[in-house]
């Protein structure tokens, strides 16, 4: 690795990077390349949960667009804002 890249990188991401650099197979003609920094890990979505649930419901009310003008579906409230406003002097 290129010493201006060595000494802008902190003592455990040199010592990862040589790690890497170092366990890659390096067998044939052409040289193996490892990355000089590790991948950034991810993030995992909440998929499971009341709070992540519970998010969805209000989210799905908000956004509803159906046909329903104010209704049940599956025991969560939902309502078509621009229904309710058409017949709201027959509903």
């Amino acid at each position: 690795m290129p010493i201006a890249k060595a000494r802008a990188m902190t003592k455990g991401q040199r010592a990862g990077a040589v790690k890497r650099k170092q366990a890659k197979a390096n067998t044939g003609p052409t040289p193996s390349r490892a990355a000089t920094f590790a991948p950034k890990k991810r993030k995992k979505k909440n998929m499971g949960g009341s709070a992540g649930e519970n998010s969805m419901v209000k989210q799905a009310q908000r956004n509803y667009t159906g046909s329903y003008i104010s209704g049940d579906l599956g025991g969560v409230q939902v309502s078509n804002p621009s229904y309710k406003k058409y017949y709201k002097g027959l509903v």
